[in-house]
């Protein structure tokens, strides 16, 4: 063989070998991209539970994924509203002031009981924590609370129905829960169940999939027996965000 074939040769088996090198790097790379945590989003709202009228307010929430900061957070929003006036409820949007840490600003105009409710979007997750604040001396402590529950059930006319209340451990539950928005059956909203035991860290979503109009459906296992919270969240858009928090009795 010729010298100017080999010289050829070698060149050619050079390439090669880049190439491969290559191609090699490229799986490695692909190999190691980053998977998206399944584990839930968590928020923890740091809100006084009374403050004066008129009073400037600062209102925050720590979010937190497996026990990490979130500062990549889509959208933290705070709706506050009067009890009993939730048509009335004003949005406010929320910054990020340190890791994991967003915070608005807020003023209560009325002696009144208000709900605070943060709306958290992050990593393709829902979660709408709530707690109550009094401002001013408006009425006895017992009072304040009977208004707060009956507000807590008539979320600006959202009608929600989780079906069934009652599951047996380590078999497969489905769900259903129907919602309607002022009697009219809701339609492609997003709708996810919250699933917890009192004082858990641990929070199980399940997802649910529309099946006909208002109507979605999902299933949950159960690990063991006990009473289960499970709250209902409902999102469509940027106009409703609405949940009810049921009790669970599983045998």
């Amino acid at each position: 063989m010729s010298k100017s074939m080999k010289r050829f040769g070698v060149a050619f088996g050079l390439v090669g070998l880049f190439v491969l090198g290559a191609c090699g790097a490229d799986e490695t790379t692909s190999g190691t991209e980053t998977v998206q945590s399944m584990e839930p989003v968590e928020a923890e709202l740091n809100v006084p539970a009374s403050a004066d009228k008129d009073e400037a307010v600062t209102l925050a929430v720590r979010v937190t994924q497996d026990g990490k900061a979130v500062d990549d957070a889509d959208e933290i929003k705070f709706e506050v509203w009067k009890n009993g006036a939730k048509e009335e409820s004003e949005m406010t949007k929320a910054s990020l002031t340190e890791d994991g840490v967003y915070e608005a600003e807020t003023t209560f105009v009325e002696e009144a009981v208000y709900t605070v409710q943060v709306h958290v979007t992050a990593r393709s997750m829902h979660t709408m924590p709530t707690t109550n604040v009094t401002v001013g001396h408006p009425e006895t402590a017992a009072e304040a609370e009977a208004e707060a529950e009956q507000d807590h059930h008539n979320h600006a006319g959202a009608d929600i129905v989780l079906d069934p209340t009652q599951a047996v451990a380590n078999e497969v539950q489905p769900f259903t829960v129907n919602v309607e928005i002022e009697h009219e059956a809701l339609t492609g909203a997003d709708v996810q169940l919250e699933v917890f035991k009192d004082g858990a860290d641990k929070h199980d979503w399940v997802k649910l999939d529309e099946t006909e109009g208002g109507s979605y459906e999902g299933e949950h296992t159960f690990k063991e027996s006990g009473i289960y919270n499970v709250q209902v969240h409902v999102t469509k858009g940027h106009d409703i965000h609405e949940h009810i928090m049921e009790t669970v009795e599983v045998k």
